[in-house]
């Protein structure tokens, strides 16, 4: 029998688009981190002024990458992947030095839309390339080591930028990226095969301004509830939006194939469980960083990253994992190797004693907990796989979800008293159970379509993911402005309940993801 293996240029493919995927978690995590120092920095202090800009550094890159994600794809599809993959990498790298160099925050807004913009160009079409360049049944490995590109984004983003921030100052958080940048943009150039056009039509300009004018409306008016003037600029961009899928649904060459959506389960409610699983998700990592600030007071830029880091290595450590699960090729030995790693992490977690914020103590804490998660996590694959024949990816994703969920509820119990076990064990929850969930839900979809329909999809599940980032913030948003305007007094009982009411919205959001992916269906496309 064949042992079905990548090749060395395709390895050196999904290593390029990885590389590529670290960069926006990676801006994304260091920026949680890094921006109460970069605030302050600029010279802004606690008030509107402070909390204005802060929400707004946040959505202007979410908003633009939403906005520009489908659009992108689709040009990527008459023109080349390749080349906009390339070009929207350069673009992350010139926007983050960017914000590096910027001296204000109206400066820092526009490098971030520039970040915005690359992260669409680039995203729009990694996936699609990394999907063209592998056999069907490779796939889940090939994303997976993709998906390792992004979670090392996310594993030292905290990481790099506490240390960085405390030692270097926030700037040099963002210069460190134009390095990597390059280097991803000089692999693709000679590693990455030319792509050919696989849309002949003619461009849909008329639904591209619909798509953008719509979305940009519909989250730019959600961030700002409670607010009238908003509330009229959310209803304008629903209607376009309703112009735009009757648009589509009529047209020949739509910049979204409706019929597809329509027709497609398994496509729309993996697309759908993706959404829900970003907005349930996204805004945790700023709240988290904020909480820890000022409930319980962890001041410096480094214990923070560190205790977010727990969820970063688990999902480096175990995301390859969950591909070789999709594509049924776990080794045998995985599940007596799961055992002893929760039985060690287990045990070591008990060694460690009285918790405490010093750095050794964070990093043994955090090593144990990643352990003993990453032996939860293969005895959960390995009994799916052995017990379940040929498991779809349903069992998957929705356990995936349901651990996210467990996390949630263990963050809901955590008050004003530090309680550093209980952020770890938070942290180990988010990180197996995202782990479990990303790297099969990202493969059933780009796994349901043809090939001439790769590029759209894999525009379509970045427009998820940024979309579920962007609605998450602006939930948070509407929140801060019902439970944080005006509040001087009492701060940290005012900012619990806002963290309250976060979990129990994202909580109901998670239930609703486990529905779509439970009911999704296994179609596989070759």
């Amino acid at each position: 029998m064949e042992t079905l293996r990548l090749s060395a240029k395709q390895y050196i493919i999904a290593i390029t688009v990885g590389i590529a995927c670290f960069l926006p978690p990676f801006i994304g995590e260091a920026t949680n981190i890094a921006l109460p120092n970069m605030l302050a920095g600029l010279g802004y202090t606690m008030g509107p002024d402070y909390w204005s800009l802060y929400g707004w550094i946040l959505t202007v890159y979410l908003l633009t990458s939403t906005i520009f994600l489908i659009p992108a794809a689709r040009l990527a599809d008459k023109f080349s992947k390749k080349w906009f993959f390339s070009i929207g990498v350069l673009l992350l790298g010139v926007g983050s030095l960017g914000v590096g160099m910027s001296t204000s925050g109206e400066m820092v807004l526009a490098m971030r839309t520039i970040e915005g913009i690359g992260n669409a160009l680039m995203f729009g079409s990694a996936i699609a390339l990394l999907a063209s360049a592998v056999k069907v049944e490779l796939r889940g490995t090939a994303i997976g080591i993709a998906m390792t590109g992004v979670f090392l984004g996310q594993l030292a983003g905290p990481l790099l930028a506490g240390a960085l921030t405390d030692v270097f100052g926030w700037s040099m958080v963002y210069h460190i990226l134009c390095p990597v940048a390059l280097l991803s943009f000089f692999l693709a150039i000679p590693f990455i095969p030319r792509d050919h056009p696989t849309d002949k039509g003619p461009y849909d300009w008329i639904g591209a301004l619909l798509f953008m004018g719509g979305m940009g409306f519909a989250l730019y008016g959600f961030s700002k509830q409670p607010n009238t003037d908003a509330l009229a600029l959310l209803i304008s961009g629903i209607f376009l939006l309703i112009a735009f899928f009757f648009y589509e649904k009529r047209n020949k060459n739509p910049l979204i194939p409706i019929n597809l959506i329509l027709h497609n389960r398994q496509f729309t409610f993996n697309n759908s469980a993706n959404l829900l699983y970003y907005v349930a998700i996204y805004a945790m990592g700023s709240l988290v960083s904020l909480y820890m600030t000022n409930v319980w007071g962890i001041t410096d830029a480094l214990p923070r990253a560190l205790i977010v880091t727990t969820q970063g290595l688990i999902l480096v450590l175990f995301t390859i994992v969950a591909g070789r699960f999709y594509d049924h090729l776990l080794p045998r030995w995985l599940l007596a190797f799961g055992v002893l790693f929760t039985i060690g992490g287990i045990t070591g977690a008990w060694i460690m004693g009285v918790p405490s914020t010093g750095t050794l103590w964070l990093i043994g804490a955090i090593l144990c907990a990643s352990v003993a998660a990453f032996g939860i996590g293969s005895l959960i694959l390995t009994g799916i796989d052995r017990f379940i024949k040929n498991a779809p990816p349903k069992y998957a994703t929705t356990t995936g979800l349901l651990l996210i969920s467990i996390g949630m509820i263990i963050l809901l119990t955590c008050g004003t008293e530090t309680a550093i076990w209980s952020m770890i064990a938070v942290q180990a929850f988010f990180g197996v159970g995202i782990a479990i969930f990303v790297t099969p839900n990202s493969t059933a979809i780009m796994n349901s379509v043809t090939p001439q329909e790769f590029g759209m999809a894999s525009g379509t599940l970045s427009t998820t993911r940024m979309l579920g980032m962007a609605i998450s913030i602006g939930i948070v948003s509407i929140l801060k402005n019902i439970f944080l305007s005006g509040t001087s007094d009492n701060y940290a009982a005012s900012f619990l309940q806002m963290m309250d009411g976060t979990i129990i919205a994202a909580l109901v959001v998670l239930v609703l993801a486990m529905i779509f992916s439970w009911t999704a269906g296994s179609r596989r496309k070759a």
